[in-house]
């Protein structure tokens, strides 16, 4: 990066800020806006040496650099034999090249009624992490697409480029309805309908699904994505502050049951609540899943560097 170039980076970002809806700058504000450059710098820095955009894969026909051979079988194209090497060794190989190929990246946010819950709410976390992966994702012109997800509906931004493309996602991500119940199957089976292949899938969610988490995610993992879970919790969910006599509500049903908190209570809320992430651990890990849990009070710059740090995002 040459000197300056942030700084016009920078202004470049609030020219275009100054166009997004009230509500994209009610959620995306300016301090939010400046870590958006810095975390580019950051991914900059921290994959350097690496082709953006790509994937390293093995092909044959013309490409970055030389690879590796490999024999010849009947169908192979005869123009990428290498005849110096059946020369040399009378046999017939093939030359391999590392070829680019463009890294397609789907983010997956839940907006139902469980992740409008906690202070900060766990949907805005979500979100916002939603928007700083996108945007990096974007300056590295990775097609992106965002899809905002509940109770079967799935709310659709559809593949973009370049880091202009940030300011639709800003208004996509602060406009989409909220709330409803939790349906990562549904969401799974409408990506599925309208992708364009395999990719990343980075599911931001409390996966709090009342049928489950386990369809949806492995939905994905068959297809051949490859997965991301970012599990996001309140930290009010983390240690609960309730105590007394209290109304509790299902945010996703709306049940409701009066009861008091006693300490045992809340004992056997946090035995169940360490029961089902020891699920989810144990679950991911047997796939090959990789996941990140995280709290909504949690600043956007912490997650992304340690999604960085766990090498998950850019390749």
């Amino acid at each position: 990066m040459e000197p300056g170039d942030a700084t016009v980076d920078s202004g470049r970002l609030q020219s275009g800020y100054r166009a997004v809806s009230r509500a994209a700058r009610e959620l995306f504000d300016a301090e939010f806006l400046g870590k958006l450059e810095y975390l580019r710098i950051v991914s900059r820095r921290a994959f350097a040496g690496v082709q953006p955009a790509s994937r390293r894969g093995l092909r044959s026909g013309p490409g970055m650099e030389f690879s590796e051979h490999r024999p010849y079988v009947e169908g192979d194209d005869f123009r990428y034999l290498d005849w110096a090497a059946y020369g040399r060794l009378d046999r017939l190989l093939l030359r391999l090249f590392q070829q680019d190929e463009d890294l397609a990246i789907a983010l997956m946010v839940d907006v139902s009624a469980s992740m409008l819950a906690g202070r900060p709410r766990k949907v805005d976390a979500a979100r916002r992490l939603a928007a700083a992966l996108a945007y990096i994702g974007l300056a590295n012109l990775d097609r992106i697409r965002i899809s905002a997800f509940a109770s079967g509906e799935v709310s659709d931004l559809r593949t973009r480029r370049g880091r202009g493309q940030v300011f639709s996602v800003l208004d996509f991500l602060a406009s989409v309805p909220l709330g409803g119940a939790t349906d990562l199957r549904a969401a799974v089976d409408s990506l599925g309908q309208h992708a364009g292949g395999k990719g990343l899938v980075v599911v931001l969610s409390d996966f709090l699904d009342p049928a489950g988490f386990e369809d949806g995610l492995g939905r994905l993992h068959h297809a051949g994505n490859e997965v991301w879970a970012v599990q996001v919790e309140s930290p009010d969910e983390v240690h609960p502050p309730w105590q007394g006599d209290v109304v509790l509500e299902d945010a996703e049903t709306g049940q409701a049951a009066r009861m008091r908190l006693a300490p045992e209570r809340v004992a056997r809320y946090l035995e169940r609540r360490q029961a089902f992430l020891q699920r989810f651990e144990r679950w991911t890990t047997e796939r090959g899943i990789a996941r990140l849990r995280t709290r909504s009070d949690v600043p956007v710059d912490e997650l992304v560097l340690e999604v960085f740090r766990r090498g998950g995002f850019l390749k």
